[in-house]
């Protein structure tokens, strides 16, 4: 958990740096990653608002207390789709069938999407078709990221191609600068590597 929630804050320092105090994080998921999420996206911004989205309303009730409990403002919502309002949205479930998509209203996004939950082959929680709308794809690894992941099955499918998948520590060499206006809709696909676990080892 301390390893991926590390790699997330990180995205989000890189990917969203215009997250303001005023805004909200869209939460995908009220388990245990998605505590931890929050508690490291605490150290990189400000903002202390989230919406969260769930499937057991229990579950979700609970994350809220939590939450409320280190200093967040929590608010609950039914439609997922509404996550994606948020300039900084995390996804940490376990689903094997997309959760967000891409729709009319979702078709000129502004915002970063940090991928937690898709860490094992077949696992999914963005409609191929969102993640093929980015305007910047960004992973741990493109080994990986082919093999298993968020971007899996849209480069299965043919609609984006690895050479659009950038590793997160090639951003700025690749001449992706990371705060660039330009780029509007980010993803970050996170299926951890080794590095990860020995740099928090250290």
């Amino acid at each position: 958990e301390i390893r991926t929630a590390a790699a997330g804050a990180l995205a989000a320092k890189m990917f969203a740096p215009t997250l303001k105090a005023t805004d909200s994080v869209g939460m995908l998921g009220s388990g245990i990653q998605a505590r931890f999420q929050l508690r490291y996206l605490a150290h990189v911004t400000d903002c202390r608002n989230v919406l969260v989205w769930g499937r057991t309303e229990e579950k979700v009730n609970k994350y809220k207390r939590d939450m409320e409990a280190e200093g967040w403002q929590v608010q609950t919502t039914n439609d997922p789709q509404r996550l994606l309002r948020c300039p900084l949205i995390v996804t940490t479930t376990s689903a094997r069938e997309p959760i967000l998509k891409l729709d009319g209203d979702t078709e000129r996004l502004n915002c970063h999407i940090n991928c937690i939950g898709a860490d094992a082959t077949g696992k999914m929680e963005l409609d191929p078709m969102l993640v093929a709308a980015s305007d910047l794809l960004v992973a741990d690894s493109k080994k990986q990221t082919r093999e298993r992941g968020e971007f899996e099955e849209a480069i299965s499918r043919g609609l984006v191609s690895l050479d659009q998948v950038v590793e997160i520590g090639n951003v700025n060499t690749d001449g992706e600068a990371s705060s660039s206006p330009s780029k509007r809709f980010s993803i970050f696909d996170t299926s951890g590597v080794a590095v990860q676990d020995c740099v928090v080892a250290e």
